[in-house]
């Protein structure tokens, strides 16, 4: 820290730069001027953190000082000193940014009490801005899977805000207009089946479609695509505003049908592609993602592997104002979850969102039988047995078409009620084997100091989910069990006499010493050296051993 101290009596600052101990304030230069102008000189070559100035000076005065000092964008505080007289011009000055004032004669306890406050708010406001740059340096390194996040969003939730998309957009340095899109879905054929595959060959088959897209996106231009689902590659493409809206749309057909050849060509993989209609502005963009998915649907019904565009999809859709779309993304949601204790509601509001729609029973059933294709996807995607007939029957769409109203109701919560206590099960077994390959990688690069994220990224999870997962199944955080795996390491090497306690916990990544003794004192109830002590009846002298 620098402070430069100004008055136009030189005893004056000489008396504070003598009395006051900057060393003990954390300031390793102090300068002195007689005036504002040989202060303002000074500063050219000697930038201060803190200026304590006099107000009332020959050639520039303080107020006039500060004035510069600030307009030079350095970031600094100002304490003025000033006569009871000049109380005026004290309060002008901190109007103007002074942090504090000190009535004259200077009381040098006084002073110093201020400046070390100041200096102190100085030193956290540079930690702050120095953890700022921090993190926005890690902001920056991940600023592509930042951008995938936000991409997810906008074709997913509609924007409230309307603005957010474009701040999101332009915080993301997404390489598109934010505006005229053209929006594909790209679907893997038969995904349901490659997921119950190594992670490895699930990762090799997304890979290979996005590369071959990315490969094929030349021939129209600029385009961003990104996975929207596990198995749907999606893609944004600008549109020329200028050209007719079927010219447009032809050549997105041509250009999917190029896609889709690339792909099947080049790989064993067969993909379907929805195509929107145009969407001109961001907030357009989850209903954009809507049509591409439904035409991909559509299409799936007569074996995949083709190119659709939603509008040609018109004469064929079903009457849509009776589907409740919304409830049943909730409860598919619910569904993947396994959250057994909701099901039963979602269905209820399914049912309650159906009967505010007026539909026919014949719309009333058909939109059954659609649930219930819905939730026999889910089952598919998540690896349940087929045979369990209580949870695949063929009878379902039999009882769809035959059963009442009431009775529907009461079936269908019970399918969902069933079929969430099955996807429960497995996700909780598949938590356990996450945990336990976690446990045998920590083991494995113990004494390699193995770090939170390195063991997330090694069983294939986020750190932060790998963090709530592993606490919830164990009862001890990621630090607390590592600790304890280190500490019965040590126990294990305190039984023989002959390895020296330093050694021990340099072994095991303590370099420090004393702390090593304390954790495992605060651990174990012991230090290393008593422990050893109790278990060989050896008295080695603490001090000498740790």
């Amino acid at each position: 820290m620098k402070v430069l101290l100004v008055d136009d009596k030189e005893s004056v600052v000489q008396g504070i730069r003598k009395h006051i101990d900057w060393e003990a304030l954390g300031v390793s230069e102090v300068e002195i001027a007689l005036d504002g102008k040989e202060a303002l000189e000074k500063f050219a070559h000697f930038p201060a953190d803190l200026l304590v100035t006099d107000i009332k000076m020959p050639n520039m005065n303080g107020i006039e000082l500060m004035g510069k000092l600030r307009a030079t964008g350095h970031a600094m505080r100002f304490v003025v000193l000033s006569g009871y007289e000049e109380f005026e011009y004290a309060k002008q000055a901190l109007a103007l940014g002074a942090s504090d004032y000190v009535l004259k004669p200077v009381d040098i306890n006084e002073l110093t009490e201020i400046v070390s406050k100041q200096l102190q708010e100085l030193v956290k406001m540079k930690e702050q801005g120095e953890q700022r740059q921090r993190f926005m340096q890690t902001i920056r390194r991940s600023l592509p899977a930042l951008r995938q996040q936000y991409l997810n969003e906008m074709i997913h939730f509609p924007d409230p805000r309307r603005l957010l998309s474009k701040d999101k957009w332009e915080f993301a340095e997404i390489p598109l207009h934010p505006q005229s899109f053209a929006l594909l879905a790209i679907a893997i054929d038969h995904f349901q089946h490659i997921v119950h595959q190594k992670v490895e060959e699930i990762e090799l088959s997304r890979f290979i479609v996005e590369n071959i897209i990315g490969d094929c996106l030349p021939s129209w231009g600029i385009g961003i695509p990104f996975f929207s689902e596990w198995g749907v590659l999606t893609l944004l493409l600008n549109y020329d505003l200028a050209e007719p809206e079927k010219q447009v749309k032809e050549k997105l057909l041509a250009f999917a049908e190029v896609c889709r050849q690339s792909i099947e060509t080049h790989s064993s993989l067969t993909v379907t592609i929805g195509i929107s209609s145009l969407c001109p502005e961001l907030g357009g963009l989850p209903g954009a993602y809507k049509e591409a998915r439904e035409a991909i649907e559509h299409v799936y019904f007569f074996g995949g592997n083709q190119v659709a565009h939603f509008e040609d999809l018109l004469p064929y859709r079903l009457k849509r104002t009776v589907y409740p779309v919304l409830q049943e993304h909730e409860l598919m949601t619910m569904l993947r979850r396994g959250q057994t204790d909701m099901v039963e509601e979602g269905v209820r509001s399914f049912f309650e969102a159906l009967k505010d729609e007026e539909a026919s029973a014949q719309d009333f059933r058909l939109t059954c039988i659609q649930l219930a294709a819905a939730l026999h996807r889910v089952l598919l995607d998540s690896g349940l047995d087929e045979s369990r007939p209580s949870l695949l029957s063929k009878s379902w769409y039999e009882t769809c078409d035959t059963a009442s109203l009431s009775e529907l109701q009461d079936h269908i919560a019970r399918w969902f009620a069933e079929a969430a206590a099955q996807i429960k099960i497995t996700i909780q077994a598949g938590s356990k084997n996450i945990v336990g390959e976690a446990k045998l990688f920590i083991e494995q690069y113990l004494l390699q100091n193995v770090s939170l994220a390195a063991v997330a990224d090694h069983v294939g999870v986020s750190p932060n989910y790998f963090s709530s997962l592993f606490k919830r199944e164990t009862g001890s955080t990621f630090v607390e069990y590592v600790t304890d795996c280190k500490l019965k390491q040590a126990k294990e090497w305190l039984d023989d006499v002959g390895l020296p306690i330093y050694e021990i916990a340099e072994r095991l990544g303590y370099h420090d010493r004393k702390y090593f003794r304390e954790i495992f004192k605060r651990r174990v109830g012991v230090t290393p050296s008593e422990y050893r002590e109790q278990r060989l009846g050896t008295a080695g002298g603490e001090d000498h051993q740790e």
